[in-house]
């Protein structure tokens, strides 16, 4: 089943009288990337922390945000002498650009090497491990989110899906029917222009009515579309992530409505084909939000 690439995850904990919060949130994106806010001392393991996140998400721009209470309470000092650089180098810059602003405060702090803080310590293997299982615990309530979003997505998508469905089965009787009427026209039409039979090679405007018939002919078209449709339907119940998929099969469908389209000068079948069209478009947008 289709899921979500939206969604919210937390989990908090505590080792040993340090308390660890996580949040994981997620949105829409083509890729998977993911950025993270993390605590000094587990800075070094950005990395595998971002590996564990893929192993349960394959697209969208995922945060992690890593809190601990123990950051909190450890104090920060200002370097006096980092500061004063930073503020003669806005004053010069001030002068250079003849500026009448004045520099305030909140200028300097901006400049994160201007502070310093106490080292939280070491992380420990064990602590570090408690920290990885409650991001998996913040990964399994994300998930829950996405799929439940998710389930909403696959409704509404084959809901839409059922209506391109019906619509092209009508557009294929029709177009099938129309040929067949076009034919008889065509030759009801030169019997009366050509009357002189001596004139007329009867194979020879077969044939032309025939290639003219195959012009009209929208089978294969909605044959394709229908076969489209089906794939479709079978990579939404999928346990892959089929979003890319999707996307590329409504890609299809609408080039295979084009053609059908262009074919015909027949206004039944271009308002419906128009129909199709609109109905594509929103599924179209809901596939943006599919992983």
């Amino acid at each position: 089943m289709i899921i979500s690439m939206t969604g919210f995850g937390r989990a908090e904990g505590e080792f040993q009288k340090k308390k660890y919060s996580i949040e994981l949130k997620s949105l829409n994106n083509r890729y998977c990337e993911i950025s993270v806010k993390l605590p000094k001392n587990l800075m070094s393991k950005e990395f595998e922390l971002k590996e564990l996140i893929r192993e349960k998400i394959s697209r969208g721009k995922i945060y992690l945000n890593i809190n601990t209470d123990e950051e909190l309470t450890k104090g920060s000092t200002v370097n006096p002498e980092v500061v004063k650089s930073y503020y003669n180098s806005l004053k010069s810059i001030r002068k250079a650009i003849g500026s009448k602003e004045k520099i305030k405060l909140e200028h300097l702090l901006i400049f994160s090497d201007a502070f310093s803080g106490e080292d939280i310590g070491e992380l420990q293997e064990d602590e570090y491990e408690f920290i990885r299982g409650l991001i998996n615990k913040a990964l399994d309530d994300l998930m829950k989110m996405k799929e439940y979003e998710g389930n909403y997505l696959y409704k509404d998508i084959e809901k839409r899906i059922d209506i391109i469905e019906q619509e092209s089965v009508k557009i294929l009787e029709y177009g099938k029917d129309r040929v067949a009427k076009e034919r008889e026209r065509i030759n009801s039409m030169l019997k009366e222009i050509l009357t002189d039979k001596t004139l007329i090679n009867e194979n020879r405007v077969e044939m032309e009515v025939v290639l003219f018939a195959e012009k009209l002919d929208i089978t294969e078209e909605c044959t394709r579309l229908n076969s489209h449709i089906n794939y479709f339907r079978n990579f939404m119940l999928s346990k892959e992530n089929a979003g890319r998929r999707l996307n590329f099969l409504l890609q299809e469908m609408n080039r295979e409505i084009n053609t059908i389209a262009s074919k015909s000068s027949d206004a039944v079948i271009s308002q419906t084909a128009s129909v199709l069209k609109e109905e594509l478009e929103k599924v179209r947008e809901q596939i943006q939000n599919v992983e």
